[in-house]
């Protein structure tokens, strides 16, 4: 994992346990351990920027997963793709629920994860689905974030 943290959020994020936490989700997936991707932590205007381009939305939200499967030339890894995070729209949800920070980073990046991989939670199935799977994972990762995905 490539983690992308700008220096005014460098003190809020706890990068060894967004590593630990991109581990556990792969390894429940199935992968192999030599998948690669990009975690980048910013701002709900970038976030909001990106939203809008790419799905329409013309506001913040908390992660987006941008799914840019290919092999590494120099490593030989499967690099998976991008996901975003807004640490501004983190923090206003951890808050609004009275969560640690850090748990709500650990659960978008699980949750940007399984989008990265292929899963979805438009449909009801799906949803039910992704939401199990979801919550496997932080069961295992001690975070208490369980039945965080909305329903569609």
């Amino acid at each position: 994992m490539e983690l992308i943290i700008p220096v005014k959020y460098r003190k809020l994020v706890d990068a060894s346990r967004l590593a630990l936490v991109g581990t556990e989700t792969l390894q429940a997936l199935g992968k192999t351990g030599s998948e690669e991707f990009t975690l980048k932590i910013t701002d709900n205007k970038t976030i909001q920027k990106l939203n809008h381009a790419h799905r329409g939305f013309d506001e913040p939200t908390d992660v987006l997963s941008f799914e840019n499967e290919f092999l590494d030339p120099e490593t030989g890894n499967l690099f998976i793709g991008d996901i975003v995070i807004s640490l501004e729209k983190a923090q206003q949800q951890s808050a609004e629920h009275g969560n640690s920070l850090q748990a709500e980073l650990d659960m978008l990046l699980v949750h940007g994860l399984l989008h990265l991989c292929g899963m979805d939670h438009a449909e009801a199935a799906d949803f039910q689905e992704m939401s199990r799977l979801q919550d496997v994972i932080l069961k295992k990762i001690d975070n208490p974030l369980l039945g965080s995905i909305h329903e569609p």
